[in-house]
C-alpha cells in the first residue's frame, strides 16, 4: 500500500510540475521572430505584443498597432490572452486589455502607430510629460484605424 500511494503523489506532482511549466507566458524572441501581421523581424524591445488561444497558440507582433490589425482581420482567431510591452520594462509583457496608452506623433513605434503601452496610469503619465499624446485605454486603442 505505502509503495502505491508514494507513487501516486509522485504521478500528481509530476502533472502539477508539467501543467505549471505548460502555463508560462511566452517571450518574443527579439531579432528572431516575425510579426504575424507585417512580417517583419521584431527588433524594438519597448514594443511587441502577443495573442495566446486557449490551445496555447502565440502569434507574436512587432507593436501594438500589428497585432490590433490582425485582430480585425482574422475573425477566427479567439485570444484567451492579449499582452503587450510596457514601454517602462522593455521585453516585459503585461495585459493589454488593463494597460494604460500613450497615442501620439512624438511616439515612435515599429509601424507607424504612434502608441505605447503602460502597465499603470501613473507610468502613462509620467512619460505623456515629455512624449506627449493622448491617454487612452484597451477600448479606445480598439478603435483606432492604424
Amino acid at each position: 500500500m505505502y509503495k502505491f500511494l508514494k507513487a501516486l503523489l509522485f504521478i500528481v506532482f509530476t502533472a502539477i510540475s508539467i501543467e505549471s511549466c505548460n502555463n508560462e507566458t511566452p517571450k518574443i524572441n527579439f531579432g528572431k521572430d516575425m510579426c504575424a501581421f507585417c512580417k517583419m523581424t521584431v527588433i524594438d524591445e519597448k514594443f511587441g505584443a502577443l495573442l495566446i488561444n486557449n490551445k496555447g497558440k502565440t502569434l507574436c507582433f512587432d507593436c501594438t498597432e500589428c497585432m490590433v490589425n490582425y485582430m480585425k482581420m482574422d475573425k477566427d482567431f479567439h485570444p484567451e490572452k492579449i499582452l503587450t510591452i510596457d514601454y517602462c520594462n522593455p521585453r516585459i509583457l503585461i495585459d493589454a486589455e488593463k494597460a494604460h496608452y500613450l497615442h501620439g506623433e512624438n511616439i515612435k513605434s515599429p509601424m507607424g502607430g504612434n502608441i505605447a503601452s503602460f502597465k499603470t496610469r501613473e507610468d502613462a503619465e509620467r512619460f505623456q510629460k515629455t512624449l506627449q499624446g493622448d491617454l487612452i485605454l484597451w477600448n479606445k486603442v480598439l478603435e483606432i484605424k492604424f
